[in-house]
């Protein structure tokens, strides 16, 4: 009796504790989340200058869909969204100094990476590790570390080794089990460790045996020095007006091997070519800004930072030392700048009406507007050359629809200009496309086209088409 009444509980007990419908509602949930997201997302919209300014259209094309994607919540239902994005761009007039990063190495072809057997972060909890470390003194110290702890910023991209990983701590604590500690690669690591951000506490992280890619960034000792930083230059400030000349500090080295840096000056001639020049080849007259400058501003430190700005002090440290300054008298300055680490600075001043101006670098701000189509399958925003089109009166004509100027039920087989068809509003918008639109017929180009469409109440709807060279005719995406 007591065993039967044992089973007769559980019995209700699992009909009252599983719900059937739990997996369908949770589905139902994400998906009117996921259509909500969508929808918060505009067709068009910009980026003002206030918030973020530019200063290329690469470096727009490069940065924007990191913006979308911290911005706008991307789902299935974006897949094929194609948005607007209008922003400003401040050509540069002068490059006073140019410091290359890795992006700028990428540019002129001096992007040089390496895979080898490595761990990576694993996504494993902390408990479910099957092995733990905690790394102690002597592996900071391997890691070339003064104290036993990471600083807040080596979770980021940074470089190790001559070699720039995604994660700086990955690559580093990556290093110490393979070498340091030899760790079993069969087994997943639990590793503890101690970060600095002003306070020490300390994190874990899980890894597993993987590869480790990381990337080194520097001209080699072999390379047309000239010729790399032309195709930069010319990459980075396409404006430069002939006998333009700006400082680039770069770096060359062997691979693997010990990498220099160096500053040196450069010349813009008349086929946008740079050329390296003496620092006494310079047509403009430099000071450099020494400690008793900088004392004389009241100064703790001897240079300029965010809070304390070159603007604020130096044109009137341009008018006690040059009282006899006549008009156009021209001059650069070289000053210190802290960011984190020192460097050095070049700003040039005009006189100009009785006072010292700031005319370089100065920015002439234009406005661009760029399209972006988000790939479900690469799961990011990505830049798109998609042509949108919005489709006008003479569009509607070509298809009969011009009472209206609008398609309606037609998303269905049918026949359309005589011919039998899988989709009869597909092939209305393809016969436009190859009448009106015939210039963009090329290999691979999308289209966006947006139409008005009844049904019983009037919307907008878009759809995308790519154009497929070897039928000779646009395809539905």
């Amino acid at each position: 009796m007591k065993k039967s009444l044992i089973y007769i509980l559980a019995i209700v007990a699992g009909l009252y504790s599983c719900d059937p419908y739990k997996d369908l509602n949770d589905s139902v949930k994400q998906d009117l989340s996921d259509q909500r997201d969508d929808e918060s997302i505009p067709d068009a919209f910009e980026i003002s200058s206030e918030d973020m300014v530019f200063f290329s259209v690469k470096e727009a094309q490069d940065s924007i869909p990191n913006y979308l994607k911290e911005n706008y919540t991307a789902s299935k239902f974006t897949d094929g969204r194609i948005v607007e994005v209008t922003y400003t761009v401040e050509m540069k007039n002068m490059t006073p100094k140019s410091f290359f990063t890795d992006s700028d190495y990428a540019i002129a072809g001096n992007e040089f990476c390496k895979e080898e057997a490595g761990w990576s972060i694993d996504t494993l909890k902390f408990e479910d590790a099957e092995v733990e470390i905690t790394l102690e003194s002597a592996d900071y110290t391997y890691l070339g570390f003064r104290f036993p702890n990471f600083s807040d910023d080596d979770y980021d991209e940074g470089a190790y080794l001559g070699y720039t990983y995604s994660s700086r701590i990955e690559a580093m604590i990556s290093d110490v089990l393979e070498t340091q500690r030899s760790a079993d690669r069969t087994k997943s690591t639990a590793v503890i460790f101690d970060v600095y951000d002003g306070d020490t506490f300390t994190d874990t992280l899980v890894f597993k045996a993987d590869t480790l890619k990381g990337c080194a960034y520097h001209f080699l000792p072999s390379d047309d020095v000239e010729a790399k930083i032309t195709t930069i230059f010319n990459s980075k400030y396409p404006d430069q007006a002939k006998d333009s000349q700006s400082a680039a500090v770069y770096k060359v080295g062997d691979i693997g091997g010990e990498v220099m840096e160096y500053s040196e000056f450069f010349q813009k001639d008349e086929t946008s070519v740079w050329k390296k020049i003496a620092e006494e080849d310079l047509t403009q007259e430099y000071y450099t800004l020494a400690k008793e400058d900088y004392d004389s501003f009241g100064f703790k430190y001897p240079n300029f930072s965010s809070s304390v700005k070159q603007e604020n002090y130096l044109p009137r440290f341009l008018a006690g030392k040059f009282p006899y300054a006549q008009e156009n008298d021209n001059i650069r300055i070289k000053y210190d700048y802290y960011s984190g680490g020192t460097t050095e600075q070049i700003v040039e001043y005009t006189f100009m009406e009785g006072a010292w101006k700031q005319v370089a670098p100065y920015a002439e701000e234009s406005t661009n507007m760029d399209k972006f189509k988000y790939k479900h399958d690469e799961a990011s925003w990505a830049h798109s050359q998609t042509v949108v089109i919005e489709l006008k009166d003479a569009d509607y004509e070509l298809t009969g629809d011009d009472k209206y100027k609008n398609f309606g039920w037609g998303d269905e087989p049918g026949e359309y200009n005589g011919k039998e068809v899988d989709n009869i509003n597909d092939a209305k918008i393809i016969h436009i496309l190859t009448e009106n639109y015939s210039d963009l017929a090329k290999p691979d180009q999308e289209v966006s086209v947006s139409y008005k469409f009844y049904n019983g109440s009037h919307s907008v709807q878009t759809r995308l088409f790519i154009y497929d060279a070897t039928l000779e005719t646009w395809v539905r995406i």
